[in-house]
């Protein structure tokens, strides 16, 4: 009968997991199809940067750094230092930061994504940190959510972080499971998704008609949407049935989010099954490092390899101190009553066609009254020479002109996601203006105050950029696109 593992084994394997998972799904990010993979495909020489990972290495600082106590204001800090990427919940919650949005709700304050994967892919270092006391671990991983996610952001973050909680100390993955689905509320989509495929494995129902059930129920244009893609997470762990391979595979082959389920699911075997119970042939090929991508600066200190990660990791345990978890920091809304968005940075008045009063708005998506009258028309202060993108997405069309150009025509129908870095390319211009103050007019096919449509401003490195002269406080440092 072979021993337990170590709990230094087990972080290790946590870490390793990951990185394994990572580097298998990063390829085929985004394929929504059945795929067919066995092993990497390319094979790798080392294991490649993965936000996934590399936002915990900043938050690891972040508690190495601590007196023991964290707070929202905290993770802003460190967030506004080092964490420089554009995509999706992380533009949105650096420009959230930049225009001083109130820390209460910030996570869904003119932010589309606040149900995406950004926060369920940084469970582990919680659970690492907090291993066999689930309860602190779901209060850490909320806390560390509301940053940059709303209720399913936050209830993936806390789901993966207790079943990785409860599997570092040997809990057996389905009940791991069992206990973390019922630290979410019941009328969360992510709730109802996990629900689904824990049914549909305990009756036994084959694998692919329970991820086709899934996706029957709970399929997004957002390839990134997190109640769907936690889902898979606990499909693959309860269909792999312990086997850290058959699981890593089954995950990535389901598709969508494909590098942040599969490290999610890699992280979670290696911490229930040890580093050394990880097969070699999955280890060897990425080796023992840590590299970060070009969206996280001025971390000097931060791991070099996955040894070094585990040691410092393993010597935060008991640096924070324990919580008793109480559904506090779940978000429904984005402010209280009386919020000011005209005392905002950033903040500039639209016009809505007709007669209507001006409305505020900074970037994104509009207000209901400007989708009321079918558009409005804004001034534009640039004081620059320099490039910007447009994007123009709306469900049933829409056109936005400068001084009378047509700059952008987003044709009716596309997918409405309003990613800065990969939405569709109808809907996205490049163009350079010269300073000045320029007219702004935008028209939109239909007048329903309940439609999707938005407007984004972006700079060259593709980070939200204000329509006013004066820029905002701690720019982005990445390069132009």
């Amino acid at each position: 009968m072979s021993s337990s593992p170590s709990l230094e084994d087990r972080l290790y394997g946590c870490w390793f997991g990951k990185s394994i998972g990572g580097t298998l799904g990063l390829p085929v990010e985004g394929r929504t199809e059945r795929l067919s993979l066995t092993y990497y495909d390319p094979v790798p020489e080392v294991a490649p940067p993965n936000d996934d990972l590399e936002l915990q290495l900043v938050w690891l600082d972040l508690v190495e750094r601590s007196c023991g106590r964290l707070a929202a204001a905290d993770f802003g800090a460190a967030w506004l230092r080092h964490i420089h990427y554009m995509w999706d919940e992380y533009g949105r919650c650096r420009w959230n930061l930049r225009r001083g949005v109130p820390l209460e709700g910030i996570g869904v304050f003119e932010n589309p994504f606040h149900s995406g994967m950004g926060s369920p892919i940084r469970s582990e270092l919680w659970a690492c940190l907090f291993p066999g006391d689930p309860e602190s671990a779901a209060y850490y991983a909320s806390l560390d959510s509301t940053l940059d996610h709303g209720r399913e952001g936050i209830a993936g973050e806390v789901f993966c972080s207790v079943v990785q909680s409860l599997a570092a100390v040997g809990i057996p993955i389905p009940d791991a499971l069992h206990e973390a689905l019922i630290k979410l509320p019941p009328g969360t989509e992510t709730a109802r998704a996990i629900s689904l495929v824990l049914a549909g494995w305990k009756h036994g129902i084959d694998p692919w008609v329970c991820r086709d059930l899934l996706l029957k129920s709970h399929d997004n244009e957002n390839f990134t949407h997190s109640p769907l893609n936690v889902a898979l997470v606990a499909w693959a762990l309860a269909y792999g049935n312990g086997d850290f391979e058959r699981s890593i595979l089954l995950c990535v082959n389901a598709g969508y989010d494909t590098d942040s389920t599969g490290a999610t699911v890699g992280a979670t075997l290696g911490l229930h099954l040890g580093a050394s119970a990880i097969p070699a042939r999955w280890k060897e090929p990425i080796g023992n490092g840590v590299y970060l991508g070009p969206g996280i600066l001025g971390l000097d200190g931060a791991p070099r390899t996955l040894g070094e990660l585990t040691e410092r990791q393993g010597a935060a345990v008991g640096k924070l101190g324990q919580k008793r978890w109480a559904d506090v920091l779940w978000i429904d809304s984005a402010w209280g009553p009386g919020f000011d968005l005209t005392k905002l940075p950033g903040t500039i008045m639209l016009q809505p066609h007709g007669n209507g009063p001006a409305v505020p708005w900074a970037n994104g998506e509009l207000p209901a009254a400007v989708k009321a009258a079918g558009g409005a028309t804004w001034l534009w202060s640039k004081d620059d020479d320099l490039a910007r993108f447009f994007v123009v997405l709306a469900r049933e069309g829409a056109a936005l002109s400068i001084d009378g150009k047509r700059v952008v025509s987003c044709p009716e129908g596309l997918p409405y996601v309003p990613a800065t870095h990969r939405c569709p390319k109808e809907a996205v211009a490049r163009e350079i203006f010269s300073s000045a103050t320029h007219e702004v007019r935008l028209n939109l096919r239909s007048r329903n105050a309940a439609q999707e449509a938005c407007v984004i401003l972006t700079g060259a490195n593709l980070h939200l950029a204000p329509w006013t002269k004066a820029d905002l406080p701690e720019p982005a440092k990445l390069p132009e696109i």
